[in-house]
């Protein structure tokens, strides 16, 4: 049995959730706090001019085409893994430009799992964000 540890929240000396760094308290609050930021995050500017991009026929013609050609997951390759790439990552994230958008060589095929990351890393943990 994995011993349990006590809340990382300040003041708290309640045991933390198996697995977690929170007690039930306050999981639930944090959890809380990450639907809110993505919720919020999905209603920029930047992402709606995006999800404008990604609904456009020549995006998904072009996806299609360019997981056909890159059928494997960089990020996983570079640690000796093999996996399908599912996503179209934009190396350098296009914030709603077009050009930098449909631009191929700022594309590479990524994991659902490393793209996940990858986009999460970018949208909640950039410097200044």
């Amino acid at each position: 049995m994995t011993p349990r540890k006590v809340c990382v929240s300040p003041g708290c000396c309640d045991l933390a959730v198996p697995g977690a760094a929170h007690c039930d308290f306050h999981l639930d609050r944090v959890k809380a706090a990450q639907a809110e930021r993505k919720a919020k995050a999905k209603l920029g500017a930047i992402a709606v001019a995006g999800a404008a991009l990604y609904s456009t026929e020549r995006w998904r013609r072009e996806r299609r085409l360019f997981l056909d050609r890159h059928p494997l997951c960089v990020d996983c390759a570079e640690l000796g893994a093999v996996e399908v790439a599912t996503d179209v990552d934009h190396i350098t994230p296009h914030r709603g430009d077009r050009k930098l958008f449909f631009d191929r060589s700022n594309w590479q095929g990524l994991c659902h799992r490393c793209h996940s990351r990858k986009t999460a890393r970018e949208v909640f943990h950039a410097k200044g964000g």
